[in-house]
């Protein structure tokens, strides 16, 4: 049984309930809450409309939550590109509401060292434990590239999003990452390595 079949086997006995979600507040600062970009930033829980003057920082309000929601950035940025130019780290802070659950996620940004993750007060070890918490759709001018781009960048889009709905298809999804980059490892070792006394089983994936 393939990974995926295992994922479609299992997704039959989910049983999925209507979600009700609600960012409720958010902060933005960067290396001292005093110096916070947004002050508790509050949000309406049906449709809220942020406009403003150009590089007034809208996009990043949004790119936080996307950050919040998935770790990484929309752009595909690393963490020392989305932090302020003369400052070392960041800071973001979102409370959401699922389910009449509350959930306060703490994102710290650094430029020299990995990020700190915690989940209500509490570290997280591994960014996927984060998925599933604050459900997010972006849509941004480098999602063009859905379209303009190979298929790679659809399986992208379409994997992020399913990710987060369903834990199962996450968890499938990792598994076969990592069993392609051990194909691909293989290959190339075969290739290069002139031996011919290795016998390898065919390999389809």
């Amino acid at each position: 049984m393939g990974l995926f079949d295992k994922f479609k086997k299992n997704s039959k006995n989910v049983k999925k309930e209507n979600e009700k979600i609600n960012t409720s507040s958010g902060n933005l600062f960067d290396e001292k809450p005093k110096d916070a970009l947004t002050n508790n930033m509050n949000f309406d829980e049906k449709i809220n409309i942020i406009y403003g003057d150009n590089a007034q920082g809208k996009t990043n309000i949004l790119e936080s939550m996307y950050v919040c929601a998935t770790s990484k950035s929309h752009r595909g940025s690393k963490d020392r590109e989305i932090i302020r130019f003369d400052n070392d780290e960041s800071h973001i802070k979102v409370n959401v509401k699922k389910n009449d659950m509350n959930y306060r996620i703490d994102m710290h940004l650094k430029k020299n060292k990995p990020k700190g993750i915690a989940v209500n007060g509490i570290p997280i070890k591994r960014a996927v434990e984060l998925f599933g918490i604050l459900n997010i759709v972006f849509f941004s001018p480098e999602d063009l590239n859905i379209i303009k781009n190979g298929p790679s960048e659809r399986r992208r889009f379409i994997d992020m999003e399913l990710s987060q709905l369903d834990k199962i298809y996450l968890d499938c999804l990792i598994n076969y990452n990592k069993v392609v980059n051990q194909r691909n490892s293989l290959l190339k070792e075969y290739a290069f390595s002139g031996r011919e006394d290795i016998i390898l089983s065919l390999i389809h994936i």
